[in-house]
């Protein structure tokens, strides 16, 4: 198996994402990068560095709808008439992007203004998420949907798919048992801990997925797989899984005892946890930290070692 990782620039703090070729029948790109011409730039010298063209490519898999993942995708679609793969709950992240992502930006202000969120901080995550969105996809017709345990031929291998939500709620990771090789996108990266962000639920009127839960569930789930090799959305690549998965786990339980620390002082908002956890963040990366905070919370209540009561249309958490 001839699997070969091209880095992508990208103009976010994260730094460059991996894009991956999958030389073999089809030729498969995973990823692709954010809408940049210094992106596609890359893109295009990283795939002639191993002899091919943009036009060459056969089949392009999108693993979640984040724009340094997904925005080149109509860029290489229309080059090369490759075929297009990504979960089905991507699927409205390809075909009407703009809706999709007000959408969620919508939903993002439900939960600021129930946390007590300032107005002129969401006014800012606004900014950001506007600023973002210029480098996202376009709009594109037709893709064909993947979903958990359905199998994908890459590069000449047949893969298994496994949905991840947690990071995003649409992810997916790649599996061959053959190699026990696993395409792990943003799902497992060697040196930063993936940020589970506040998403609404991919049905209509279902209650707030806990992508924090989720995440460390779906950790679990990848780690006890036979792993040799997990190739990432940034950075290089994992080899020890469980040691990974347990540091990352072992990381969320001792960030949550510390703002269950804070809960304990007395009833407390959101927007005041993430200032008494996260004061130290620059404003334009408040969504962020906001979260992070709320995903600990969710461990929390999960655990019912904290309850809600609702203020003036504000939640608060006491123990």
């Amino acid at each position: 198996m001839n699997i070969h990782q091209i880095p992508i620039p990208t103009p976010f703090y994260v730094g460059p994402v991996n894009v991956y070729l999958l030389e073999g029948d089809p030729l498969t790109l995973v990823d692709c990068g954010p809408r940049t011409a210094e992106a596609e730039a890359a893109l295009i010298e990283g795939l002639a560095g191993l002899g091919y063209r943009l036009a060459d490519i056969e089949q392009l898999i999108i693993t979640h709808h984040h724009t340094d993942h997904i925005g080149l995708t109509k860029c290489v679609i229309e080059e090369s008439g490759a075929a297009l793969l990504a979960h089905e709950y991507t699927l409205r992240f390809l075909y009407t992007p703009d809706e999709a992502r007000i959408h969620d930006l919508s939903f993002f202000h439900q939960v600021c203004v129930e946390g007590g969120v300032p107005a002129d901080v969401i006014q800012l995550v606004d900014k950001v998420s506007h600023w973002v969105d210029q480098f996202g996809n376009l709009p594109l017709p037709h893709a064909q949907a993947l979903k958990e345990s359905d199998t994908v031929v890459a590069g000449g291998t047949t893969w298994q798919v496994y949905h991840t939500p947690g990071h995003a709620g649409d992810l997916i990771c790649l599996y061959d048992p053959q190699t026990e090789t696993l395409m792990a996108s943003d799902h497992l990266i060697l040196k930063i801990s993936s940020n589970p962000l506040i998403e609404p639920a991919p049905q209509p009127d279902a209650p707030r997925p806990r992508r924090l839960v989720e995440y460390i569930e779906h950790l679990q789930r990848i780690a006890a797989l036979p792993i040799q090799i997990a190739y990432s959305g940034h950075g290089e690549p994992v080899t020890a899984i469980p040691e990974l998965v347990a540091k990352r786990i072992g990381f969320h339980h001792q960030r949550a005892d510390k703002i269950l620390s804070y809960i304990e002082d007395g009833p407390i908002n959101l927007w005041e946890l993430t200032e008494r956890l996260f004061s130290h963040v620059r404003p334009e990366e408040k969504f962020l930290a906001i979260s992070e905070v709320l995903g600990h919370v969710d461990l929390l209540e999960q655990e019912q070692k904290i309850q809600r009561q609702c203020q003036d249309g504000i939640v608060y958490w006491t123990t």
